[in-house]
């Protein structure tokens, strides 16, 4: 019985983004920080207002993408409840739910959506041994019924609906799209803000990141992004990623988000898990 039959799924909220030894600003997040895009729900909820370690706000994302690096070195494959929202050709989509299976050595995954109905029964399996590079896919609904594809996991047919191919939607594609944000800013030499927080995301306890990259640019990933970080695992359960608000807003349009809740680790995956 898959994740989803067995219990209920849980929604998502914020993310922040950041990175390695960058110079950053820390400091609890100000009063007139903008909320993320969609109303909180009570799965993430501010546990209080205390600053993550005082010995590591220095850098506190520099520590933060270190730990993570670590602990996903750990993990041989995982399960979890994947769900997304994503702007695509500036419109935002619905929420879109799935399970999601992740072995990190050979690179393999393996995605299905339940809801909503419009994307319910699309599915598509990648393997980094499969000599051609590309991946099963099924369709949802009636264009499901004529089985499998293989296609590329960047082919415009599925890039059309969605922002990131299956290969860059798990947990340690976030750890180096945070890494990859922070290393551009420094070596552009923006300056960025980084706000750091206790609070609870789906029942867990987690670090809360804000990071502001203000300087605007051709190649600025966002405006404001989110990460919440598991405390107990190290790992990254929520991102979020926000365009800088337009005049007379207070809040930019939510770019994307991801998040990964009921996360089991070194279940076991075999190959028939994505074949």
């Amino acid at each position: 019985m898959s994740i989803l039959s067995r219990k209920a799924v849980r929604t998502w909220l914020a993310v922040a983004a950041g990175g390695a030894a960058i110079g950053v600003a820390v400091a609890q997040p100000p009063a007139t920080s903008p909320a993320p895009g969609k109303a909180p729900t009570s799965t993430v909820s501010p546990e209080s207002t205390t600053p993550v370690d005082p010995a590591r706000t220095a850098d506190p994302l520099g520590s933060m993408l270190t730990d993570a690096k670590a602990a996903y070195a750990r993990v041989r494959d995982y399960v979890c409840v994947f769900t997304r929202q994503e702007r695509v050709n500036g419109v935002l989509g619905a929420e879109q739910v799935a399970e999601l299976k992740v072995r990190t050595k050979p690179f393999s995954m393996a995605i299905r959506f339940a809801r909503p109905d419009a994307v319910a029964g699309l599915e598509a399996k990648f393997t980094s041994t499969t000599l051609s590079g590309k991946m099963k896919y099924r369709p949802a609904g009636a264009k499901g019924l004529n089985g499998t594809q293989m296609l590329s996991p960047d082919d415009p047919k599925v890039m059309a609906e969605t922002r990131h191919p299956l290969t860059e939607l798990g947990v340690g594609p976030v750890i180096d799209r945070l890494a990859t944000i922070a290393s551009r800013e420094k070596t552009l030499g923006n300056p960025v803000e980084v706000y750091a927080s206790d609070f609870q995301f789906a029942g867990r306890n987690v670090a809360r990141y804000e990071m502001f990259t203000r300087r605007s640019h051709v190649y600025r990933y966002a405006y404001r992004c989110l990460v919440y970080v598991d405390k107990e695992t190290k790992l990254p359960v929520r991102f979020e990623a926000y365009d800088e608000a337009k005049p007379g807003t207070t809040v930019g349009d939510l770019l994307e988000a991801y998040s990964y809740t009921d996360i089991k680790v070194n279940v076991g995956l075999g190959d028939s898990a994505f074949e």
